[in-house]
């Protein structure tokens, strides 16, 4: 097991943590992958952390998959250490409604501050949002709003920051983090370009943090089913391989924000966004396709500014590619081969002339499983190789806030490392690392999904180094 760098010296009852987190992992289908020596360590410690578990989740954890490659350097001092303490950096609509609620709501997981710079507000939403709701039923710290981020980042005993700023601060927001010595769990995309994701991926890696990504698609119910079906275990309606992802979006693809003044959204502002509503909206489907079937290589593609004349960044892309192999990825082995399988993707984003769709459609030799791509709960459909629907499979739960199930998971991951880390300070406590959930998202899938996203909008803006967004001047008209 790979030697994780201490945490300050935590109470020794923690310990007792060590024993019930066996029971947790298993309530949410974890395997029973932590040697604990569990009779030993049971008969000497009491089982008196970990209040209020969480039901059993929906999700399939058995799987492995690459890990978190750093340790926390904590602040904890005391308090209930069964929670990872949570601070947010930027309350913008995403956190209201999608993502933020999750920090207060979710089990073992607290929202200790907020920062925004907008006078007031970070305290509003601290006593409007977290400290009145009455869901949770032990004892939290309140949770406490700054107006900058120095301030912020000295907040005691918070030990992880969830970055929801525009991509365009990412960078800067996130070497502060880790300077502080704190986890990251940042917004997609995570740069503005690839570089940029790989110089944010890097700080993380060198300061020996774990550093998570948003590609929350990824944990939803709906994507795990589009996972069992894929199963390499002769059940799968594809067959035995996949041989063609295809993707068409005319519309939006529910990005917010994008209207009601005359300004022009900052999601179609390359140096607030990294680029048009690709950036936004296309790394989720990219990043899923990863997730299911492999890595995209061998890509070639285009992007246009085709029918948007008061915007200068593109507002169509399509893209050709393969499924590459895949390496040190457990889960995959577990799914039909999709290697050399073709892909097709194309993103219209203002088309004055057709009606808006999103399908995504995964095909093999026996069949087709077709989708909208830009949901949580939508049904999927599974076709015969004629084309006649066999079943349907019928809506997924909603999540009631779609972002919940990889915060969840990424709470859960922060607190194993916690445990190990302390775990590891007394003799005859054996800890072997458990087996993540495959749905976490790290820097690597951001990386893969940024390098997709710039090799099909390198023409457009003449390169997609650091800083392009300062040099580039748009598209003549």
């Amino acid at each position: 097991m790979t030697k994780l760098r201490l945490w300050k010296q935590l109470p020794s009852t923690l310990l007792c943590g060590l024993a019930t987190f066996q029971l947790l992992t298993k309530a949410h289908s974890f395997p029973s992958a932590i040697s604990l020596s569990r009779r030993n360590l049971l008969l000497k410690y009491p089982i008196a952390i970990f209040t209020g578990m969480t039901q059993p989740t929906k999700y399939d954890f058995s799987e492995g998959s690459t890990s978190a490659k750093a340790s926390l350097s904590s602040k904890l001092t005391g308090a209930d250490d069964s929670d990872i303490r949570w601070g947010i950096v930027g309350l913008g609509d995403v956190v209201q409604k999608k993502s933020g609620p999750a920090f207060f709501k979710n089990k073992n997981s607290q929202l200790v501050a907020a920062m925004r710079r907008t006078p007031g507000k970070a305290q509003e939403y601290a006593e409007k949002k977290v400290n009145s709701y009455t869901g949770n039923d032990k004892k939290i710290d309140q949770c406490v709003g700054y107006e900058n981020l120095e301030d912020f980042l000295k907040h005691p005993n918070m030990d992880a920051v969830y970055v929801s700023t525009r991509p365009g601060s990412h960078l800067e927001i996130c070497k502060q983090v880790a300077a502080a010595g704190l986890a990251c769990y940042v917004e997609k995309p995570v740069g503005r370009c690839a570089a940029e994701t790989e110089i944010i991926v890097d700080i993380f890696e060198k300061a020996g943090l774990p550093l998570y990504t948003a590609y929350i698609s990824r944990a939803y119910e709906r994507t795990q089913a589009v996972k069992k079906l894929l199963a390499a275990d002769g059940s799968s309606p594809l067959g035995d391989r996949v041989t063609k992802v295809s993707y068409k979006l005319v519309g939006t693809g529910g990005a917010r924000d994008m209207g009601g003044d005359d300004q022009l959204p900052w999601r179609l502002d390359p140096e607030q966004s990294g680029g048009g509503l690709i950036m936004d909206v296309g790394c989720h489907i990219l990043d899923r396709i990863d997730y299911l079937c492999g890595p995209l290589v061998d890509i070639e593609g285009e992007a246009q500014n085709k029918n948007s004349p008061d915007q200068k960044v593109e507002d169509y892309v399509h893209l050709t590619a393969s499924i590459g192999e895949t390496k040190g990825r457990p889960s995959m082995q577990q799914s039909i081969n999709a290697v050399g399988a073709k892909v097709e993707c194309t993103w219209d984003f203002a088309s004055p002339d057709q009606e808006p769709s999103d399908q995504l459609v995964l095909e093999g030799p026996s069949g087709s499983l077709r989708m909208i791509g830009m949901s949580p709960n939508a049904p999927i459909e599974i076709y015969d190789s004629d084309g006649n629907l066999l079943r349907k499979l019928p809506e997924f739960a909603m999540p009631e806030h779609t972002a919940q199930a990889l915060i969840q998971a990424v709470t859960l991951d922060l607190l194993h490392l916690r445990l190990v880390e302390q775990a590891e300070q007394h003799e005859g406590t054996n800890v072997d690392t458990y087996e993540k959930p495959d749905f976490l998202s790290f820097g690597d899938n951001a990386i893969r999904a940024q390098k997709v996203i710039d090799t099909v909008l390198e023409s457009y803006y003449s390169g997609r180094e650091i800083g392009y967004w300062s040099r580039w001047i748009g598209e003549e008209k």
